[in-house]
């Protein structure tokens, strides 16, 4: 949760500079996959994976995902990505839960889910307000990243991928096919960067969530299940907000305080186990 709440805001940091979206991929892409590269040719993951398992894996933790998560900010604030995207984490791992596995989701889980889709409202509303009647689009793809990212989950359950199937197809299959239209075609402002600010982001976008976040997130759905990963992760906005509080001097207001203060519990309910009986 730390690692992807630094995400949002070494990222927040990153579009507030001459860096385009596109630059910002490259990094995650074009780094991981070259530092990938050495282990996963030792590894060949690809061996032991379909190549429709390949093609999905890489999907949602790639390209695609990372497109629809960067467009939903042109249509709503990143606010609302706190509800829409990292808020409803636990209800959408339910609802798939249901579907793929026929888990039904027991009353714990659901006042877990309550607790925290009203505290990622409160953060929501601590920073931009919540008008979603010009905003709908933008919430729709912040939905549709959530979906991306409980896929994910989903995936290591049924799965049970590698660190080297992870860097694979989140990594390298992601740089080869991005990387080189980001060389060719796309805009870039890297020229424009201070090279502080350019080495900050190279590293933590290059590393931190493709080579590590993923893997972690892996690890959590194999030893407490999707249903904990999704919750623990939903707090994510809260504390994000608190690190741009720390190192943005974003303010932090008392909705968002709030917030902490409602998706703490709502977190710790979801995550316990079940006292329900088989």
């Amino acid at each position: 949760m730390i690692i992807w709440s630094g995400w949002l805001v070494a990222s927040r940091a990153g579009v507030q500079s001459e860096l385009t979206v596109y630059d910002i991929m490259a990094f995650r892409f074009g780094i991981s996959g070259l530092l990938a590269l050495p282990y996963v040719l030792y590894a060949k993951p690809w061996r032991h994976m379909t190549i429709r398992n390949m093609a999905l894996a890489a999907v949602v933790t790639g390209v695609p995902y990372c497109l629809v998560l960067f467009a939903a900010f042109n249509y709503a604030p990143a606010a609302h990505g706190a509800v829409f995207m990292n808020g409803i984490l636990p209800t959408l791992v339910m609802i798939f839960g249901y579907f793929l596995f026929k888990e039904k989701p027991n009353r714990q889980q659901i006042i877990g889910a309550i607790l925290i889709i009203t505290g990622a409202s409160c953060a929501a509303f601590g920073v931009s307000g919540f008008d979603i009647g010009s905003t709908w689009l933008g919430d729709l793809m912040f939905v549709a990243a959530a979906t991306f990212f409980v896929l994910y989950l989903m995936m290591n359950r049924a799965w049970r991928l590698s660190v080297s199937q992870i860097w694979f197809c989140g990594s390298i299959l992601n740089a080869l096919v991005f990387v080189p239209v980001w060389w060719l075609f796309l805009p870039t402002g890297i020229p424009e960067v201070p090279t502080d600010q350019l080495l900050l982001q190279m590293g933590y976008q290059g590393i931190l969530p493709n080579m590590v976040g993923l893997v972690l997130v892996s690890i959590a759905v194999r030893n407490v299940g999707p249903s904990v990963t999704a919750a623990i992760m939903s707090g994510v906005p809260a504390s994000g907000a608190l690190l741009g509080y720390i190192f943005l001097g974003e303010e932090l207001t008392w909705l968002g305080i709030m917030s902490l203060l409602i998706l703490t519990p709502g977190i710790i309910i979801a995550s316990l186990p079940s006292r329900a009986k088989p």
